[in-house]
Formats: structure tokens, sequence, C-alpha cells
């Protein structure tokens, strides 16, 4: 039964974004509205998907900033889910990505018309200047960022120990001196990492959580930062899935 629901959300999701991106490709020469709309579509693709097929809807906790704040948000990651609803919840921030993304076929041109900040890593500090300009460049268009502190999607029950927290977000908010906003969420059990089949059943509330944590004010040091910043996130994303249980 799973593996029948996983292949017509997997349809559904897959066919819809690639016809989406593919028709709306004149979108991304009007202004950044219409790019937004595009994206809030791609976002009711999903979501109609796990309602329909999966069973499955979406909670979410916590209060967002006002729209004309700009802040960093550090989200947990745990599968595609969070990369598709994210950028609609927090209304297409520029997100830091592996600079590989931007040459995907016709999605790429999203990702760069979006304002993303690529990164190469294996560059070292030289990526991390890079990143930190084009975030200082966000922050003069008043545009928020979005980040995820592992740089990786990472399988629930597995520790932070593990899968540490990277330099980059306390270099993104050390430079920019914004509020960072902490995100915890459980989807990582429905939807794991490069798996085709999806597991509604692991939610017994039917529902995926996304949690939206205080802000961590600018200016803290980085291994306080570092510290706050693992525990909220870790601690709440963990609550959320034992909830589950």
């Amino acid at each position: 039964m799973n593996f029948l629901r996983s292949l017509i959300f997997n349809i559904q999701f897959y066919l819809g974004t690639s016809i989406l991106v593919t028709v709306c490709l004149p979108c991304l020469l009007f202004p950044r509205p219409v790019v937004l709309f595009v994206n809030r579509v791609w976002c009711l693709i999903m979501i109609k998907g796990m309602r329909w097929w999966l069973n499955t809807d979406i909670k979410v906790e916590g209060k967002l900033p006002p729209k004309d704040k700009v802040v960093i948000y550090a989200i947990k990651h745990q599968s595609a889910w969070e990369t598709v609803f994210c950028t609609d919840l927090f209304a297409m921030p520029s997100i830091v990505l592996k600079k590989a993304l931007i040459f995907l076929p016709v999605i790429g041109l999203y990702f760069l018309r979006s304002g993303a900040i690529p990164i190469t890593r294996d560059q070292g500090i030289n990526a991390l200047k890079k990143m930190g300009r084009n975030a200082k460049v966000a922050v003069k268009k008043n545009r928020s960022m979005m980040i995820f502190p592992q740089g990786t999607r990472v399988s629930p029950g597995v520790s932070s120990e593990e899968k540490p927290y990277l330099p980059g977000v306390y270099f993104l908010y050390s430079q920019t001196k914004v509020p960072v906003i902490p995100v915890a969420h459980n989807a990582g059990l429905i939807w794991p990492k490069n798996s085709f089949i999806k597991y509604p059943e692991r939610l017994s509330s039917k529902s995926v959580t996304l949690k939206i944590l205080p802000e961590i004010p600018p200016g803290l040091p980085k291994q306080e930062f570092l510290s706050k910043l693992e525990t909220e996130i870790e601690n709440a994303s963990n609550e959320l899935i034992e909830k589950e249980k």
C-alpha cells in the first residue's frame, strides 16, 4: 500500500514540478512577486499531494517575524520537504546551497532568480567570504536568508555529534548582523533522505509539524551562538519526533 501511495505522490510531485518550471520559465523575466507565485504553486503541488495520497497535513507552530524584517532562517535538514515548504512559508528567502545546484537544468535558473547564495565548500575560507558578500547584498535588498546549519540532510535519530553543525551559519550571522530564527521539524519521519517510499504511518498525528523557535539576537560570541542554535534546534526536533511515537 505504501508503495502505491508513494508512487502516485511522486508522480504528482515530480511530474508537476517538471511541468511547472518548464511552462513558467518566462515568468523569470517578470518582477519578484511573479516568481513568488510560481513558488507558491510548487508548494501547493506538494501539500495537496501529501493530503490526497499520503493522508498527511502540515502544522506550523510558533510565530513568523514581520514581513519587512530581515532574518536568517536556520533550518533542520531532514528531507526534501523543508526545501519546498520553507521556501514558500518564508516568502522565498535567499537560500545558501551547493553551487552545483545552480547548474541543474531549468530549476537552477529559478535558484538564481530567487537570489540563492551558492557556496563551494572545498574552497574553504574563500567560499565563506564570497557567501558573506552575497549575504550582505541580500540584506541590502531587504531579503531574508535560509541555511541548513549541518549542510546536508540528516536522518531522524542521527545526533549532531555524528553530523555536526558547520561554521557557515555563524559566518553568515556575524557578517550580516541580523537575527537568526531556528526552525525544527519532523519531516524526516515521512520523507527520509533519498527515499522513494514515503512513510505517513510514522506520524501518529497525521501531520508534519514545523516549529518556529524564538530568534537569536545578533552579536553573540561564536561558541555561545553555535551552542544555543544547536541545542534549540536539536531539542525541538527530537521532541517533535518523540511525540509521533
